[in-house]
């Protein structure tokens, strides 16, 4: 029987809509053009805006749209770049991903769950490096439950060595319920991650086989709004590269975005677009 849970869940995502708009779009330089023009004054751009720039091919006007991309980064960061480390704390899953190496089937997996002396010795080596900020990475199992999160969480604050400390946690999980947020949250995170993997719906279900709440691709895509409705304020959304059609997925995430900043106010910290790499035991077409 398949498990549902995204009973309450809203579907903004409309298939038809976004690969109706990356097959309609074509190269119009002055369009194009016109769309920077209105990047570089710090407007944020429609889905069908970001439609344009991606069918936009011929070198030149590509690069145009690069070297704004750099003077915006410029004019907002400067020359800074924020670096995080991750750090997986345990890679049971119960999920069964078709494209994942912590796959449920894969029996020739090793699995491993971080003890506290581990995660001491892991961040205290990250800490002598010099890293300040870290990803927590968990699978989505039983055992990594918000009270768990939370406790690995505030462990990390705690570890000092004569290099410094970890002033920011970010966590990559498994989306969770109202409750849960609430919990991972008291522990002072930094940034919720939640990949959505893939916009696509098809390609959704071929790739995360329906008996597990991954499975469920509305109940994933309503995770970041249970985040925000719990009080976490600061997410983070990605797509995996190559399961679909790239600029359908960069469509996804823009879309994504939007709901947030309309249910919400604000869009998401970060943007992640992770690519489609070789992993141990998986074949995938």
């Amino acid at each position: 029987m398949t498990k549902t849970c995204s009973k309450n869940c809203v579907d903004f995502i409309n298939d038809e809509h976004l690969n109706g708009l990356v097959a309609s779009a074509t190269e119009e330089p002055t369009r194009v053009r016109e769309i920077i023009a209105k990047s570089m004054n710090k407007e944020p751009l429609t889905v069908e805006e970001t439609a344009s720039l991606l069918a936009a091919e011929s070198e030149p006007l590509v690069e145009e749209i690069f070297e704004a991309a750099r003077d915006l980064k410029r004019q907002v960061y400067g020359n800074r770049i924020v670096i995080f480390a991750p750090l997986y704390i345990g890679n049971h899953c119960i999920n069964d991903c078709k494209y994942c190496a912590f796959r449920r089937s894969l029996r020739t997996t090793v699995r491993k769950t971080l003890s506290e002396d581990e995660l001491e010795d892991q961040v205290v080596a990250l800490e002598d490096s010099g890293h300040k900020r870290l990803i927590l990475v968990f699978g989505e199992h039983p055992d990594y439950s918000p009270e768990f999160i939370a406790r690995s969480v505030r462990n990390v604050y705690a570890i000092k060595s004569g290099r410094g400390e970890i002033r920011r946690v970010n966590i990559n999980a498994a989306p969770m319920d109202h409750d849960g947020y609430k919990i991972v949250k008291s522990a002072g995170i930094g940034t919720y991650q939640i990949f959505q993997e893939t916009y696509h719906h098809q390609t959704y279900r071929e790739v995360h086989p329906p008996n597990t709440c991954k499975g469920d691709y509305l109940y994933r895509l309503d995770g970041l709004t249970r985040a925000y409705e719990a009080g976490c304020d600061d997410v983070g959304i990605g797509a995996l590269f190559g399961l679909y059609d790239w600029r359908f997925e960069v469509l996804g995430l823009v879309t994504h975005a939007w709901h947030l900043v309309e249910r919400f106010g604000c869009g998401p910290h970060t943007i992640s677009f992770p690519r489609l790499r070789p992993a141990h035991g998986v074949t995938i077409d």
